[in-house]
C-alpha cells in the first residue's frame, strides 16, 4: 500500500502543482495546497487509491485547499476594518495584525464571543457553519459576533491612536 502511494506521488506531484499554477495560484500556495492534498489522500489511500483516477482526486482536493485559504485570507482582511471606526486603506490593516493588544482585546471578551470572532474571522467560517460548530442558532451567532465587534471597535481605535470614546454594552440615551 505504501510503495502504490509512493509511486503514484512521485509520478503525479509535479503535475499537481503546475496545474494549481496554472488556475493562477502562487507557486508557494501551490505547494502548501498540494501537499496538504496528497497528505489527505495518504490518509484515505486505502479508498483513494482504488478509484480509476486517484491524481484527479488529488487535484479537486488542492483546488479546494487553495479556495479555503483565499476565503479566509479575503475575510480576514475584510474583518479587520469593521473592527475600527473609519474606513481603512490595506496598509492600515497590517497595521492592525500588528498591534500587540489584539490578542490582548480578544482575552477580555466573553467565551462565546471570543469564540465567534475566531470562528468567523480567524477560521473564515460563514454565520451558518460556525453557528452549527458553536451549536447555537445563526441569529444568537450574530448576536454575539456584533457584541464582540462593538467591545473590540474602541479599543482597535485606541491602539492605532484614533480617539473613540469606549462604548459599554448599550449605547446613552440622547440627552
Amino acid at each position: 500500500m505504501a510503495r502504490d502511494f509512493d509511486d503514484f506521488f512521485r509520478d503525479s506531484y509535479d503535475q499537481t502543482v503546475r496545474g494549481l499554477e496554472l488556475d493562477g495560484t502562487r507557486t508557494d500556495d501551490a505547494h502548501d495546497a498540494a501537499q496538504e492534498a496528497y497528505v489527505r489522500a495518504y490518509a484515505r489511500w486505502w479508498r483513494v487509491g482504488h478509484y480509476r483516477e486517484p491524481a484527479a482526486w488529488v487535484r479537486r482536493v488542492a483546488v479546494n485547499v487553495v479556495r479555503d485559504q483565499h476565503r479566509q485570507r479575503t475575510t480576514r482582511e475584510n474583518a479587520l476594518p469593521k473592527l475600527v471606526s473609519e474606513p481603512m486603506t490595506v496598509t492600515a490593516v497590517a497595521d492592525i495584525e500588528s498591534v500587540d493588544g489584539l490578542d490582548d482585546a480578544l482575552d477580555l471578551l466573553p467565551p462565546q464571543q471570543r469564540k465567534a470572532v475566531d470562528l468567523y474571522y480567524g477560521d473564515g467560517f460563514s454565520t451558518e457553519e460556525a453557528a452549527n460548530r458553536m451549536g447555537i442558532s445563526p441569529g444568537a451567532f450574530r448576536f454575539h459576533l456584533s457584541r464582540a465587534r462593538r467591545s473590540l471597535k474602541p479599543r482597535m481605535a485606541e491602539k492605532l491612536g484614533r480617539q473613540e470614546p469606549a462604548v459599554s454594552g448599550r449605547k446613552e440615551a440622547a440627552r
